[in-house]
């Protein structure tokens, strides 16, 4: 999710790809920052995008 994210796709067109809820989407981005102990999303997909 955070790769289609950096690509620029938003959650409901993320949804409609992978086959998951609007609402699953979101949460898992969220979860993805908590994790991640990022301050927001774009944050999220530079501290993965460096960790590989």
């Amino acid at each position: 999710m955070l790769r289609l994210t950096a690509s620029g796709a938003e959650p409901p067109e993320i949804a409609a790809r992978i086959g998951l809820s609007y609402g699953t989407v979101r949460n898992y981005l969220a979860s993805s920052v908590t994790k991640l102990n990022a301050r927001n999303r774009v944050d999220a997909i530079r501290i993965a995008a460096e960790a590989g």
